[in-house]
């Protein structure tokens, strides 16, 4: 009798299921754009500006659509807020409960932001992310339980602190409630069984994927995976139909063997009624330190560098100091050098000298391509810091039409930008080890992006580099560089439209002598090397190309979902691996 029971149950409770999936095309619908006027103030802000009961006649009216630069309005060092009175009528009310909730659009907000409904925290969005010029959307899910039928409040709390448009709405900007929609209440959650996502045979790359579904209906569809190179190409595709019941989820496992070593495209999204939703991309390697890389080293490489050096040390540095009070502090003092480089070329950087007595270790920290100046640490830690700028950029920079430094002198190696810019590598290494303080048996560097290449370089062209640490290294493997990333071959595009005398063949053989890879075999001294799996700026296969040819003790360090950046874990590694190699001993 239990079991006839049982069985009874299951079957009403099934066809619940499908009487849902049924009527959810047939629930009411809404899309309500609110035009009424925004109330701004700027400032960090207090619990109590989130609250439907503040007194907020003192902020400043906006109209919808004004951005505060139209205004003329400032936030306090990038915060502000905002606050806005919504109309929840009954019939919307009505289409909320029956779907559970609504959609809260926020377009074109420059910034991070954190929302508020009624008081309570729905969402926040962690940067300003910026497609094709266009600001995203926001998308926040409010649950029925948080509206109101009548009067709502919405307040939004944001920073900008870097962006040219002033932070905040922008001109035009619309926001607007809309019914939930089962795609808005779907998700894919991608686990990868491997921690850094970079995998060895004979183990094949396995994933589970999850269709996690939130509405308060049934959801069936296919989930679809396909595999491609990290140029694009594709491999194989898989498609598994799958239900997921009410505020359930179903997983689905799927596994593949790479053909070879090297980094891949994983694309997963589910097909709901023919639409695309749920769309998320993964990279993940295979045995990275087998990959083969084209070696085009030219038959005067090592001696176009040799001549290189010498023509530096014939130029007289004539380091000068200037101390920047303000910056300095009780362990450090901070001060801006400057000194000439290749070619007379005067260079600067930010130095943190130590104020205690004795000799004193020293990292040497390379810029990003275009990174604004920053000051080297001040942050006591037992070494001397210095960031310096290659020519052209960060201190050193005139106008933006010096953006475009990787083609600068594209005619001839002779002239070649970079080919000044690895002599200020090396003439950096000078200015450390001309000081007293510092103890020149114990130099490291470091660096991110460009950063990383020109850390590459450091190690290579000068012995007296005793550890080096690049991470999400650039400028490696052209040939392979511009088939699987857009930028910068785009600025190699744009210069050859203006110079048709100018081929790829040309282009390629005179970059053979600014490749990294092509100089990482003269490295002698122990390296560490933090990478992106995610990165599509510098892909983790130019990163190998270059780390593939070092032959001195070296190790990498995975970031599995970082892009063109790195993780708190790697980058202690990277300080660990320092302070070992250069045997310095924490009390």
């Amino acid at each position: 009798m239990k079991k006839i029971v049982t069985v009874v149950l299951f079957v009403i409770i099934e066809t619940c299921f499908f009487i849902m999936q049924a009527q959810e095309d047939t629930l009411p619908i809404f899309n309500r754009i609110y035009q009424g006027q925004w109330l701004f103030h700027a400032g960090v802000g207090e619990s109590s500006w989130r609250k439907p009961e503040l007194n907020d006649k003192g902020w400043t009216v906006l109209e919808s659509g004004q951005s505060l630069v139209e205004r003329k309005l400032k936030t306090e060092k990038g915060f502000g807020w905002y606050r806005i009175h919504v109309e929840i009528n009954n019939n919307m009310y009505a289409a909320a409960l029956r779907r559970g909730g609504v959609i809260l659009h926020i377009d074109s907000l420059a910034g991070a932001d954190t929302v508020y409904v009624n008081g309570v925290q729905v969402g926040f969005f962690s940067m300003a992310s910026v497609k094709n010029g266009k600001y995203l959307e926001r998308k926040y899910f409010l649950p029925f339980s948080m509206l109101k039928n009548g009067d709502n409040l919405i307040a939004i709390k944001f920073y900008d602190g870097w962006s040219p448009v002033g932070g905040g709405l922008l001109r035009g900007a619309i926001m607007k409630l809309s019914t939930v929609e089962t795609v808005d209440r779907l998700d894919l959650k991608i686990d990868v069984n491997d921690d850094d996502y970079i995998f060895f045979a004979p183990d094949s790359m396995k994933l589970m994927v999850t269709l996690d579904n939130q509405n308060l209906w049934s959801v069936g569809g296919d989930l679809v995976l396909g595999v491609a190179t990290d140029g694009g190409h594709s491999l194989a595709t898989w498609r598994k139909n799958v239900m997921a019941r009410s505020k359930q989820s179903t997983s689905v496992s799927f596994e593949y063997v790479p053909p070879s070593p090297g980094f891949y495209q994983f694309t997963l999204y589910f097909d709901y009624k023919g639409k695309t939703c749920c769309e998320k991309r993964i990279n993940l390697g295979f045995e990275p330190e087998k990959m083969q890389s084209f070696r085009d080293v030219q038959p005067d490489f090592k001696k176009f560098w040799k001549y290189n050096l010498k023509k530096l040390a014939e130029v007289k540095p004539e380091y000068k100091m200037t101390l920047i009070p303000a910056v300095s502090n009780k362990d450090y003092e901070m001060y801006l050098v400057e000194m000439k480089s290749l070619g007379g070329i005067t260079i600067r950087g930010y130095y943190s000298k130590p104020k205690r007595k004795g000799r004193f270790p020293v990292l040497i920290e390379y810029m990003g391509y275009g990174s604004a100046p920053y000051f080297s640490s001040v942050e006591w830690d037992g070494f001397a810091h210095y960031v310096p700028s290659i020519r052209g950029q960060g201190l050193n920079r005139l106008t933006k039409e010096d953006d475009f430094w990787i083609t600068i002198g594209l005619k001839n190696k002779e002239g070649y930008y970079y080919q000044g810019g690895f002599c200020d590598v090396v003439r950096a290494i000078d200015f450390v080890c001309s000081r007293p303080e510092v103890d020149t048996s114990k130099v490291a560097v470091r660096g991110g992006s460009q950063g990383g290449a020109l850390s590459f370089v450091a190690a290579a062209l000068d012995r007296r580099v005793k550890v080096a640490a690049p991470s999400n290294p650039f400028l490696s493997d052209y040939r392979v560089y511009f088939k699987i990333a857009p930028w910068p071959k785009s600025d190699f595009d744009n210069y050859k439209e203006m110079h048709l005398d100018m081929d790829w063949k040309k282009v390629y053989e005179l970059l053979s002598y600014f490749d990294i890879k092509n100089l990482a075999s003269w490295i002698k001294c122990p390296l560490i090397m933090s990478f992106g799996v995610q990165d599509n700026v510098c892909p983790p296969r130019i990163n190998f190309a270059a780390y593939n040819q070092v032959k001195s003790p070296k190790v990498w360090i995975a970031c599995p979902r970082s892009a063109h950046n790195t993780d708190a874990r790697a980058r202690k590694a990277e300080q660990k691996f320092i302070r070992e190699k250069l045997g310095i001993v924490d009390n």
